[in-house]
């Protein structure tokens, strides 16, 4: 059904009127869901994307003893939410659980653990290797229960985990009242508790526990009883177990919610926080019982001081971060309304739609760049049925309606086509069924199918897509990831359409000439780029899509005319970068031309203009002020205290408007007297007009708390205006090293969620499988092997002439539980076993973790000493150096460089005096509050060992930008300069797909956060 039917009729009334003044920014309507019940939502961010866990209300349930399983659901843009079914039953899943009360889910180190409460007596977990399952229960029994040490409250359930930034986990439960509430640490393996539960003072308390960390403080949110008002509130501390203070309402008992109690999740996703909870509005408007709940999406703000922002909930939802790409192979079950559909597993994989007469759903924001002319359906049926093609508004006429023919079954699938006169720009998109079938997916065609637009609603990078000309049944995608106008490098992605394997190559355009492509065999001729596969990944299986290749291409030369073969690899010499383009020109996009990345505002709307810029093709817009100060904000890179910059802006008033004054200010970040605003600076003043543009040009000296950003403001406070051309031309900070490398030193990272990203080589010239090699991920069932996660990553490094690193033979973690129950003698030869197979099929593995985290204390592994005795070490590497005797040996462990380095010292000095070790391996986790002094005595005693050392895991857990690249200008310099470090491994880039929250250093589109931009200008990459 339509639900909230009225409201969205007066959205679409309003907008047209929107249209006059501002570019459209689409919302998705809450409820977010109405196709099914859904409550207690638990959201997290993964690979791009937030995902849900939500309970599922039955249709008829009139209590809440039928709430035996969940079902997920996620979205890239939160508007537009794909159904994924459901991924676990208690009944079913587990032998002991009956019902699956409010989830919560979290990852780690590539395994996502799902928290489900048995009513309100015990909470149990289950494991995956992927969010959407399957999820086996490990443990046959509860997590957490009455019998816990002090875990004895009314309700045990509402389980919220999180994992802190030291890696330590806890999982925060209970329910009933005031005095119910609850938190016990988590050991690594995220299965078993360590120690009491803790309890925690909460006014009002009645359930429904989550815990946030933002800028070093711990945020914990919970539902209230009657007393609070049935809402959400929040307590900060400086510490996740004890020191809370009551700092009063985040969510108040929200709208259609019939005065019941709520359960909420915050998540920050894409540099926006938001908050999720569930009321009874589709309910309501069906007429069923206040036991059939929905869940809900609003944005979530904080102050100045980080206290949380009462949520202004209600029907209109959130904005569409990015457009749907036309173009692209859309999956039905992803969709913002929807009117009697279902989903239901379809045999081609992931989930179908079911359509009977008159159903329908609306897919928000489909951006059809310069044209669509057809459309493309997987679609199955027995009877013969109809699919309408509607644009903006469900009574509106149908554009196309693809005549759906009788497949033969409801699972027989075939790719049915319409063409219609070309469509353009960005429309809500319908499609309804007149009688009935089922639909997988759909992609419209025609045109240049670029998914472009005039007009950019976020920073995200937009993508192309056109069916292969060498196989039809083959479709590719490009991405573009970094753009430096007179180049850029790309993604692309190969998919099998097809219900059989193929062997694939495809012929797509692109734009200049291509210099590298990797992961692939290739030529080009003219505008077309011919590519197939690199021996390895040569078939694609049904379904399949393969994101592993990239490339990169030069706009200032013409492509070949012909066409010229090239290899398959190139080394990471060849790629090009922003740095050097710039120079020193540290306004990174100050074009607007790669969205609207570095730019911003202090109030107001920001959009990127096609219409009006300078030079290129764009500039940004910044409209709907009322205020004075209301301004655009542009971020340079890092600017330097003492350092002297040129800084230049060009503006433009919007058409109509009277000439005003336009100021160039540059800001810093805050300083601790609240009562002076030294941190503001005027650079340049000069008179606006809508007639043309004018330069705001001066020079700013940077000293005292760090640089935020430079602001352009008007003395009109409601006229619009543009902005274009952003320079600022002075010294860089290269932290000592002045950007050269002058030491055969690599730089290098780990794969990102079990891949390697096309970017790779532009930033990095060494690969670690950040999971893909461990034991207990290649072989999880004995004498039979999975090694084509790292497979992958080896290839890559062959291809691409850099040092691959294993990660990690022996490890008392992530190994396969079935050596556990083996005699000695049998552990041992499985031992053998595994490095023997290993290092035969990785002949050219260059390093290699061989021992991992052995201090006492840490993980050694247990079922090795059972095989070889107190020298288990020794022997482990002695194995290593009889199988792999050209790779470098290595010993690795964590927390050397803090707290254990002594203990690591005295574990590593036999292995190490007995030669049979050639390096050693210091992560560099959670070294944000350490001294450099510290930091750098731990290093020398270290290195008094005699060994090479590579700090072999090094992250900065920092949401704050600048604290994030203080700190690297700091640590970074230390380990690259020193005499006993020959190399550093970075534990992942980018943001949202690291081990710890914080770490990334680029956006998902490419856009480096600050520390990354100076590291590699410090770098020279």
């Amino acid at each position: 059904m339509n639900h909230l039917a009225n409201a969205g009729h007066w959205l679409r009334l309003f907008i047209p009127l929107c249209l006059l003044m501002t570019p459209l920014i689409s919302h998705g309507d809450n409820p977010l869901v109405s196709h099914v019940y859904t409550a207690d939502p638990a959201a997290r961010v993964i690979d791009g994307r937030v995902y849900v866990v939500v309970t599922h209300d039955q249709d008829d349930q009139s209590d809440y003893s039928q709430l035996v399983d969940y079902y997920l659901f996620s979205s890239d843009d939160m508007v537009n939410w794909q159904d994924h079914g459901i991924i676990w039953n208690s009944r079913t899943d587990t032998s002991w659980a009956n019902l699956a009360y409010a989830p919560d889910f979290i990852e780690r180190n590539g395994r996502y653990y799902l928290y489900f409460p048995d009513g309100a007596n015990a909470i149990g977990v289950a494991v995956a290797d992927n969010p959407e399952g399957p999820y086996t229960d490990p443990i046959g029994g509860p997590l957490v229960d009455r019998n816990t040490p002090n875990g004895n409250v009314d309700w045990v359930f509402d389980p919220g985990v999180f994992i802190d930034d030291d890696g330590q986990a806890y999982l925060y439960f209970g329910g009933g009242g005031p005095g119910n509430a609850r938190v016990i640490r988590l050991n690594n393996d995220m299965i078993s508790t360590s120690g009491s539960a803790i309890s925690i003072d909460a006014p009002n308390f009645f359930e429904a526990l989550s815990m946030n960390k933002r800028n070093g403080t711990y945020y914990l949110t919970y539902s209230t009883d009657t007393a609070g008002g049935l809402a959400i509130d929040y307590m900060t501390s400086d510490n996740p177990t004890t020191g809370f203070v009551h700092r009063g309402t985040v969510l108040p008992n929200p709208w259609e919610n019939n005065n019941n109690n709520n359960h909420q999740s915050a998540v920050e996703f894409e540099g926006q926080w938001y908050m999720f909870y569930h009321n009874r509005a589709v309910s309501n408007e069906r007429g069923d019982s206040t036991y059939q709940r929905s869940i809900n999406v609003d944005l979530l703000s904080f102050g100045g001081d980080g206290s949380m922002q009462p949520v202004n909930a209600g029907p209109g939802g959130v904005p569409q971060l990015k457009y749907v790409d036309a173009f692209a192979i859309n999956q039905a079950e992803t969709f913002d309304n929807e009117n009697g559909i279902e989903t239901a597993p379809a045999s081609e994989g992931t989930l179908n739609l079911e359509m009977g007469p008159g159903d329908w759903v609306k897919i928000t924001g489909v951006d059809f760049g310069p044209g669509a002319t057809g459309l493309d359906a997987r679609v199955a049926a027995n009877i013969d049925s109809s699919l309408e093609i509607l644009l903006d508004d469900i009574n509106s006429q149908p554009i196309a309606t693809l005549q759906v023919s009788n497949t033969g079954g409801w699972q027989n699938w075939q790719t049915q086509s319409v063409d219609f006169t070309e469509v353009t720009g960005v429309h809500d998109v319908y499609l309804r069924s007149t009688a009935g079938h089922n639909l997988n997916w759909y992609r419209f065609t025609g045109g240049s199918g670029n998914g472009s637009s005039s007009s950019d609603s976020s920073s995200s990078s937009q993508s192309s897509s056109s069916d292969g000309n060498n196989d039809s049944n083959v479709a590719g995608s490009i991405e573009i990831t970094n753009d430096w106008g007179g180049g850029y490098c790309a993604a692309l992605t190969v998919t099998n359409n097809t219900s059989a394997p193929v062997e694939w190559s495809l012929s797509i355009e692109t734009e200049g000439s291509i210099t590298n492509l990797w992961n692939g065999t290739w030529s080009q001729n003219g505008d077309l780029l011919n590519v197939s596969g690199a021996g390895w990944n040569n078939t694609l299986q049904p379904g399949q899509s393969d994101a592993s290749i990239g490339f990169c291409a030069d706009r200032t030369n013409p492509p070949p005319t012909s066409s010229s073969s090239s290899s398959q690899s190139s080394s990471a010499s060849e790629s090009s970068s922003t740095s050097s383009q710039n120079g020193d020109n540290l306004a990174s996009n100050g074009g607007v031309e790669s969205g609207l990345s570095n730019w911003s505002t202090t109030a107001g709307d920001l959009s990127r203009s096609t219409d009006q810029s300078r030079s290129g093709s764009a500039s940004a817009l910044i409209s709907n002020r009322s205020d004075t100060w209301h301004g655009l904000t542009f971020s340079p890179s890092a600017l330097s205290n003492g350092a002297e910059y040129d800084v230049s802006v060009w503006v433009k008033l919007a058409a109509g408007a009277a000439d005003a004054t336009l100021y160039l200010t540059a800001k810093r970040e805050d300083d601790s007297d609240s009562s002076t605003y030294e941190e503001y600076s005027r650079v340049a003043e000069a008179t606006g007009s809508a007639s043309g543009w004018v330069e705001l040009s001066g020079t700013y000296t940077q000293s005292g708390t760090p640089f935020e950003h430079f602001i352009i403001e008007s003395d009109d406070g409601a006229v619009s205006y543009y902005a274009d051309d952003f320079s600022v031309i002075g010294e860089t900070q290269d932290g000592g090293n002045g950007g050269v490398i002058d030491h055969d030193f690599f730089v290098g990272n780990i794969t990102t969620s079990g891949n390697v990203r096309s970017d790779f080589v532009q930033y990095w010239d060494q690969i670690t499988p950040e999971n893909e090699g461990k034991w207990g991920s290649v072989e999880t069932s004995r004498d039979v092997y999975n090694w084509s996660g790292q497979d992958q990553a080896y290839q890559y490094a062959q291809q691409n002439g850099i040092p691959f690193k294993a990660h990690t033979l022996v490890w008392g973690s992530q190994y396969p539980s079935w050596i556990d129950s083996l005699s000695p003698a049998e552990q041992a030869e499985e031992i053998e076993e595994w490095i023997r197979d290993y290092c035969q099929r990785y002949p050219e593995t260059a390093m290699i973790d061989v021992v991992n985290e052995s201090t006492p204390g840490h993980a050694p592994a247990g079922y090795a000493e059972r095989a070889f005795g107190s020298d288990w070490i020794i022997r482990v590497f002695e194995l290593a150096r009889q199988y792999c005797p050209d790779s470098i040996l290595i010993l690795n462990d964590y927390n050397v460089l803090s707290w254990n380095n002594a203990e690591f010292i005295e574990m590593a000095r036999p292995a190490a005096e007995a030669g049979v070790v050639d390096a050693l391996g210091l992560q560099a986790h959670g070294l944000e509050s350490w001294s450099l002094s510290d930091l750098e005595a731990n290093l020398n005693r270290v290195a008094d060992l005699g060994l090479p050392i590579y700090i072999s895991e090094y992250d900065i857990a920092e949401t704050s930008d600048q604290a994030q690249l203080q700190i690297m200008q700091e640590q970074f310099p230390l380990f690259y300069n020193h005499p006993s470090v020959v190399g550093i491994t970075l534990w992942g880039y980018v943001v949202d797909r690291t081990w710890v929250e914080g770490s990334g250093l680029i956006y998902d589109n490419g856009t480096p956060r600050p520390a990354m931009t100076w590291l590699m200008d410090y770098l020279g990459r």
